[in-house]
């Protein structure tokens, strides 16, 4: 694949100062790996109500000195822009990163209820259409293991159906399961980590973004694969853990169509455009964005269900889908029931279920004390983004021809009126048809 590349750039007077400043909150909110491990062995051993969560990112990052920065690019833009587009454009990606700044603030000064308002601002709650889906997902589920051999599953269905047996069930307008693909037919598994670096270097030559580096965890601490739109750096968990996961070809090509054909090429591509600053994203974009990198992985693997449900269960149970809001230790306790029901493998014990549902929790209660009911970190929902864009598809199948334009929600009007009203959508599918 070519460069999209356009020689007018709309906002070269305005995109490097903000790149400078642009970071991944999600990765100011990691932990070191001995402290987390002690942590979570403290939780499941009922020792502790809810882990304490460390963030060594936070201690050096000068969350005061970006702010001032971003405050004077704000001033900048507003007085000195004149396209009115591209000045709303930055306005709302401006705001959303102070937010962003404002929402670490909180994590360092252990403000739960503050870090919680901006979060909600900065990713949403979750909607009435998603929980009714999800809902549904999970009275299904009851109904499957009420009668199961296995008198572990009987008492956790039990728990779940008190939960949510009266919850009403009202049909939206998303699409259902059976919109999703088989998938290709792929056999053999992978057999080693330079087959998986080969995979990954040749998608990066193939969609020209020659500036991105693969990197293999050393310290062998990473479990899953990664992008960082921050350092240009594609992350491979090391080759031990890659054989634990037991990745076939088949799971290898699609999160090649995840990680760097949509990830990667939705920054290379936006960077290349007339509005640079689609290579980071507008705001808002991560409604969209796991849900188009899981629609491209799908179509590789195929999928019985849409993704991202665990996740999105656990911050609505949280944000008080069945009633209260939740503390860590309350969440944990409801998705161990369930992901004891949803797991595929037959001798899944309630201990491994709890440790699935601790990592759900630490996912979902990061940048918090982990003790305030309902005060979460809601960026895990862009995962179950993706019944949003099957939806869209079924509605406009042509749509799928932007989804790698750059970072933008191809489901928020107000981008697609903005990218339209600059010609920007139009001018660069046509260029990304004619290299096809």
């Amino acid at each position: 694949m070519e460069n999209i590349e356009s020689t007018e750039k709309l906002d070269a007077r305005w995109f490097k100062r903000f790149e400078a400043v642009s970071f991944e909150d999600y990765e100011k909110l990691s932990g070191s790996e001995k402290s987390r491990k002690e942590e979570k062995e403290k939780f499941l051993a009922g020792d502790i109500d809810s882990p304490n969560l460390d963030y060594p990112e936070l201690e050096t990052f000068d969350i005061e000195g970006r702010e001032a920065e971003l405050l004077s690019l704000k001033d900048d833009v507003l007085e000195l822009e004149q396209n009115e587009a591209v000045k709303k454009i930055y306005r709302t990606k401006i705001n959303e990163l102070l937010a962003t700044l404002r929402m670490l603030q909180a994590t360092k000064n252990g403000d739960d209820r503050k870090f919680s308002r901006y979060a909600d601002f900065i990713y949403g709650k979750p909607e009435a259409g998603d929980m009714n889906y999800i809902v549904g997902s999970v009275q299904e589920l009851i109904v499957a293991n009420e009668g199961s051999e296995d008198v572990s599953k009987q008492e956790a269905a039990h728990r779940l159906q008190e939960l949510f047996s009266t919850i009403p069930v009202q049909i939206d307008e998303g699409v259902g399961r059976d919109i999703l693909p088989e998938g290709e037919s792929i056999e053999g598994k992978v057999e080693s980590i330079e087959e998986t670096v080969k995979a990954f270097g040749e998608a990066l030559r193939e969609i020209g973004a020659d500036d991105w580096v693969i990197e293999v965890d050393s310290e062998k601490g990473l479990s899953n694969f990664s992008v960082s739109q921050e350092h240009k750096i594609v992350r491979i968990p090391a080759e031990d853990k890659l054989h634990a996961r037991g990745i076939t070809k088949k799971k290898l090509k699609g999160l090649t169509a995840h990680e760097i054909k949509t990830h990667v090429a939705r920054r290379h591509n936006g960077e290349h455009t007339k509005l640079q600053l689609l290579g980071l994203g507008l705001d808002r974009y991560l409604k969209a964005e796991e849900g188009i990198a899981m629609y491209a992985e799908q179509q590789v693997t195929g999928a019985k269900d849409f993704a991202g449900i665990p996740r999105f269960l656990s911050i609505a149970l949280a944000k008080g889908l069945t009633g209260d809001k939740l503390d860590f230790k309350q969440t944990q306790e409801i998705m161990t029931d369930y992901r004891l029901l949803s797991s595929p493998k037959k001798d899944v014990t309630p201990e491994h279920a709890a440790g699935l549902a601790y990592n759900d929790c630490v996912r979902i209660f990061r940048g918090t004390t982990c003790s305030t009911p309902g005060a979460v970190y809601p960026k895990d929902m862009s995962y179950f983004g993706n019944r949003a864009i099957w939806t869209l598809v079924s509605k406009d199948s042509d749509v799928v021809q932007s989804f790698t334009i750059g970072k933008y929600d191809p489901n928020n009007n107000e981008h697609v009126a903005l990218l339209t009203e600059l010609g920007i959508l139009d001018s660069d599918l046509e260029k990304l048809e004619n290299e096809e």
